[in-house]
């Protein structure tokens, strides 16, 4: 469990060695930028140009501050500052500047380092999830452990281990692309061949800062609620992926935006189920593998460290948030359940049109166990669905889709042998690669293989490069004069459910094509053209390239994962090809909602479509 001196050596050695290659890699064309100045300029203005020239690389690729825009800041006469204040006397933390609410379910401990060291700032963050869920003295305990970060000086060496670790992990998680320069393919080599090893080293220090903080919680006379504290968030995050399955299911059902009150229920249902799923989760968590990104110990481990028996939780007493802002919490919380709601609006509607679709696609092939088996498995999320879809994959193992859905749903209760199905279906039908190696990388880069990481990458890459050869350039141009097969009739109703209510949106047509034939493979394309208002100030939500990757995430949710997507923004100033509007004419079915607006007119300038 101890971190010796010369691990921690060890460690600064090879932190200060891969930063020392990050950097050289990204000054690499700064000195080539230099050397070509001392051709063409004097000696002098040369060598300024190139100071210039590195000092923009470094000052570029400083690592940013922490993003608090939407932090709530916490007015000094809180009870929450009381309390940091009291916590931070006990365990010698030093002065706090800053503390913040925010909406994570977490807290943490930083330190701005100001300029060139002068000037640092210390903010503690706590996260508003957790004020509502946890008693006053579990909270205490939480903030203890992230002031004892403070006390014992973890945040000097800490933060800068932290940078580092996520810098190259972007490299190393990043996808091969043929636009990649020369820099950016030798970072991610290294991020390759070398990252594992630091994330792993770093890995085991962090773990130890982790157990010295739990020390400073336990000097605060709070171990035993730290440790109930840590329960809690254990069993919330367990109940949520397991027990509440059927909850999110019905609740996902019934509306395409979250419940208003949607984070007030989930507690409840989390207190509901506890009971029955607190000997699950230790056992889940106890077997759980190790990840490269892992920065805090087991819970058992950190139990046995304090010497401290875990037991069931007990949820009597008011919430932490009602204790620290007596007459504020009521609004403060309804403004974080609100935002919520609005950052969870789009990933919910996504899942209540294709559990709508699933449900319809069985209804109306009630003899078909394909279709009855997913939907099952989907609607139900029992052990019983997955058991029945297991078995009809043994009875039909040449069928691709069911392979498809079955490894899904597999990884979706976090069981790897989903991989193995989803790699059969692969086998079975190569246009699923592109759908099924997406979603064996997004289970893989929680692991702790860097290996399979890599090898999931680098087949993901190319089933995605095999079927962009599958677009044509003259696709568009297709579209406009082909004949066009339409959605079904239930995929078009749930298109043009989803999107009646975005104002930006006047007018959308979808419809099929054959791609060309490429070695014996050819494709169902479905394509998208919608008209947008692009006037007036553009929330993030409604700009085009993110409204496009909604429409394509929202056609594939009512489609089949072995077929394509694409989609064609037009804005209300740009025109519509005149042989567009008649091939469309020509097939009324592709058209999900007429546009109201005037087409073709007062336009600006000329599209390409």
């Amino acid at each position: 469990m101890q971190f010796s001196t010369s691990q921690k050596l060890r460690l600064l050695a090879l932190c200060v060695l891969v930063e020392g290659i990050y950097y050289v890699l990204a000054l690499v064309p700064a000195a080539a930028m230099t050397w070509l100045c001392s051709i063409f300029y004097a000696p002098k203005t040369a060598w300024l140009i190139g100071a210039v020239l590195f000092l923009v690389v470094l000052w570029t690729i400083q690592p940013g501050a922490v993003d608090d825009r939407d932090a709530i800041a916490v007015a000094p006469g809180s009870g929450l500052h009381h309390w940091v204040r009291e916590l931070s006397t006990k365990v010698d933390a030093g002065r706090i500047h800053h503390i913040v609410l925010t909406d994570d379910f977490n807290a943490s401990a930083s330190v701005s380092p100001g300029f060139w060291g002068l000037g640092a700032r210390r903010t503690l963050r706590i996260g508003l999830p957790l004020l509502h869920y946890l008693r006053s003295d579990e909270v205490k305990a939480i903030m203890a452990h992230e002031l004892g970060h403070f006390s014992l000086k973890h945040n000097r060496a800490g933060q800068w281990v932290y940078r580092v670790r996520y810098k190259w992990s972007i490299f190393l998680l990043g996808r091969r692309s043929a636009q990649d320069g020369f820099i950016q393919s030798l970072q991610k080599l290294v991020a390759r061949w070398f990252i594992p090893l630091f994330l792993r080293q770093s890995s085991a220090w962090s773990h130890q800062c982790e157990y010295e903080a739990d020390d400073c919680a336990q000097r605060a006379g709070l171990a035993r609620s730290l440790i109930d504290a840590l329960v809690k968030i254990e069993l919330h995050e367990h109940i949520q992926q397991h027990a509440m399955q059927p909850d999110w299911v019905r609740w996902k059902m019934q509306s395409d935006a979250p419940p208003q009150d949607i984070l007030e229920t989930t507690i409840k249902r989390v207190q509901h189920y506890a009971p029955q799923s607190f000997v699950p989760m230790l056992a889940a968590t106890s077997t759980r593998p190790s990840g490269l990104h892992d920065t805090h110990p087991r819970i058992q481990q950190r139990a046995s460290h304090l010497s401290i028996t875990i037991e069931p939780p007990q949820w009597d007493g008011p919430c932490a948030g009602a204790e620290a802002f007596p007459d504020e919490w009521t609004s403060i919380f309804k403004e974080h359940q609100a935002s919520w709601v609005s950052k969870h609006q789009n990933s919910w509607g996504f899942s209540h049109y294709r559990l709508r679709w699933l449900q319809a696609q069985a209804d109306a092939n009630p003899h078909d166990l394909v279709q009855q088996a997913v939907a099952m498995a989907s609607l139900s999320r029992s052990a019983a669905a997955l058991d029945a879809m297991k078995a009809l994959v043994a009875d039909h193992p040449s069928d691709a889709y069911l392979n498809y859905e079955l490894g899904c749903a597999l990884l979706d209760g976090d069981h790897e042998e989903g991989v193995d199905y989803l790699q059969a279906a692969v086998r079975l039908n190569k246009k699923m690669a592109p759908s099924a190696l997406r979603r064996i990388f997004e289970h893989r880069v929680n692991g702790d293989c860097a290996h399979a990481i890599e090898r999931s990458i680098r087949k993901l890459d190319s089933a995605l490069h095999w079927t962009g050869n599958f677009i044509d350039e003259d696709l568009w141009i297709r579209f406009a004069n082909e004949p066009l097969e339409p959605l079904s009739t239930t995929a078009r109703g749930l298109f043009r459910d989803a999107i009646s209510a975005n104002p930006r949106i006047d007018g959308c047509w979808v419809g099929s094509l054959q791609s060309r034939q490429i070695d014996g493979h050819q494709f169902k394309i479905n394509l998208v053209v919608f008209r947008m208002d692009g006037s007036g100030e553009l929330s993030p939500h409604h700009t085009e390239d993110h409204m496009k990757a909604q429409m394509a995430h929202l056609l594939e949710t009512v489609t089949r994962p072995d077929e394509l997507a694409c989609v064609k923004a037009v804005f209300y100033t740009e025109p519509l090809n005149p042989r567009l509007l008649q091939n469309i004419n020509k097939h009324p079915e592709v058209c999900i909602a007429q546009p109201l607006g005037p087409v073709n007119q007062n336009v600006v300038r000329i599209d390409v479509l």
